[in-house]
């Protein structure tokens, strides 16, 4: 498939599209059919839970032709197969689709000619590696939250994509939806006057396991050797795996880094920090659970502390969501819902000169972006000055720290030797970053 079909295609009808309804094709202008040479070619790296979800929705997009399925569980490759070959059926009789290549190796996907961008959807340790290679090789992105695993990580991945001009969307959706564009538009716009506090509140806790924990054989079918990749040489637990790994320091960053990219983006949006990065954590503290395996905080709190005077306060104990206080009053908002201190704020027009911002699909934005070579509403740079945070404090919390100092330009911490080094891993041979 050539890229520049997709794209002729997709000016001409994105503005009718809305992800993930199925669009008549008559809508298209294509009696009835959308040929498989004008769509887009995805290759999936990783479709279990949260790939998974985004895999079968895009089966619905009359743009979108699957050519690729990429996953270290095979139970997972083939689900997703199942429900491709049943969507795909039609087609499949008629001869117009020739079938989806399936592989372990993402190596093997990002190389393939027939894919046009890939969709990226892995344990945190697994981040950097497949959108370095994807974007070498050509290929457009779409890459889940948190950005990486290290900063040093995430500072490749901007450079890898910055250096081909791929398309890079990263996977934090409040920003295209209504309710989180408009508390970030009431502070930019100045509705709340001078700002006195802003709250973020995001998810505690881990599982509990009890020790000693008893040898696990690997299942058939799952290369557990490949989903180690570059993290340490480990035994096998089911509970080190898929979505548990969050739990876990070698391949995650616990709560914290899960929800970063959430509720304390639209926070550092909002306060126009969403560029740079704090110059000091302060009254950083955490709590962890006792016992095996798992070693992320499970209760933490600290403060990130801008150039510009910002100050933002993260804990789990705070009330989840995002709350921003002001000399003309409040508000709250959270994906449950919302309140304002001033009720015509939920619905007061924004001027059109002033800071504005249109509620979008997170996924049509990508496919918009990928036709029009925009940056798309959560760009790979600005998605690791989120996830930095997130790094520092944790490596406060590992050091015992309760301030640390960070240089935003240079991206460096400041004069603290134990924390810096806890905010690199070494990668297990043979598995390199590339710089």
């Amino acid at each position: 498939m050539e890229r520049r079909s997709f794209l002729k295609l997709l000016a001409a009808s994105s503005a009718a599209i809305a992800f993930p309804s199925i669009v008549r094709a008559q809508t298209l202008g294509l009696n009835g059919k959308v040929a498989p040479s004008n769509r887009l070619a995805l290759g999936y790296i990783g479709v279990g839970s949260q790939g998974g979800g985004h895999f079968h929705s895009d089966l619905t997009n009359p743009l979108i032709q699957t050519n690729g399925i990429c996953d270290v569980d095979d139970a997972h490759v083939q689900k997703a197969l199942g429900l491709l070959q049943t969507a795909y059926a039609a087609q499949t009789t008629a001869g117009t689709y020739k079938g989806c290549f399936t592989t372990g190796d993402f190596r093997e996907l990002v190389a393939r000619p027939d894919i046009d961008a890939v969709w990226i959807s892995v344990p945190d340790h697994w981040h950097a590696l497949p959108v370095i290679h994807a974007a070498r090789a050509g290929k457009d992105i779409y890459a889940e939250k948190p950005l990486s695993l290290t900063i040093p990580e995430g500072q490749a991945m901007v450079r890898a994509v910055e250096e081909s001009g791929v398309v890079c969307q990263i996977g934090s959706q409040q920003r295209s939806t209504a309710i989180f564009q408009r508390a970030v538009q009431l502070v930019r716009n100045g509705f709340l006057g001078k700002i006195t506090a802003v709250h973020v509140g995001l998810p505690g806790g881990s599982k509990k396991l009890q020790a000693p924990m008893a040898a696990q054989q690997v299942p058939k079918g799952f290369d557990y050797e490949m989903w180690l990749g570059p993290a340490p040489e480990a035994p096998y637990f089911k509970e080190r795996c898929h979505y548990e790994f969050r739990w876990i320091f070698d391949y995650s960053g616990g709560q914290l880094t899960d929800w970063i990219g959430h509720h304390f983006d639209i926070a550092s949006w909002a306060m126009g920090v969403n560029h740079t990065g704090p110059v000091a954590i302060k009254n950083a503290q955490a709590t962890f659970n006792p016992g095996p395996l798992y070693n992320t905080a499970t209760a933490y709190s600290f403060e990130a502390h801008y150039a510009n005077g910002a100050v933002i306060d993260v804990s789990s104990k705070n009330r989840g969501g995002v709350r921003i206080e002001g000399e003309n009053g409040w508000f709250w908002v959270d994906r449950g819902g919302s309140e304002f201190s001033n009720p015509e704020w939920a619905t007061v027009p924004f001027p059109t000169s002033g800071f504005h911002l249109e509620p979008v699909n997170h996924t049509q934005n990508f496919l918009d972006c990928v036709k029009s070579r925009k940056t798309p509403i959560c760009p790979i740079q600005e998605a690791l000055r989120a996830v930095t945070v997130a790094h520092l404090g944790n490596a406060a919390f590992r050091t015992g720290r309760t301030e640390l100092q960070w240089d935003p330009d240079k991206q460096e911490v400041v004069d603290a030797p134990d924390a810096k080094a806890v905010l690199t891993r070494a990668y297990r041979s043979p598995w390199q970053l590339p710089v």
